[in-house]
């Protein structure tokens, strides 16, 4: 999925949440994701954030939201 919408990608972690329940713990993670555009462009500051469910020391669900739609639909958001 990554490879057809950068040519690469990292994160920068800045902050963990931890959520404990009484069947799984819910943790978020969020940051920025700093790389390069399938053409090469750089980018830096593109928010994310993850949110895993966690269930006996497995992740059983995790879902993902950052800005890089929004930054490939109208360009001008990059700055």
């Amino acid at each position: 999925m990554n490879a057809a919408r950068y040519r690469w990608v990292k994160k920068r972690m800045l902050r963990f949440d931890v959520a404990p329940g009484e069947t799984e713990t819910v943790v978020y993670s969020t940051g920025y994701l700093y790389g390069e555009w399938p053409d090469g462009t750089p980018f830096d500051g593109n928010r994310y954030v993850d949110r895993f469910e966690v269930r006996d020391g497995r992740i059983v669900k995790m879902d993902v939201w950052n800005d890089s739609a929004e930054w490939l639909l109208e360009p001008a958001l990059r700055k």
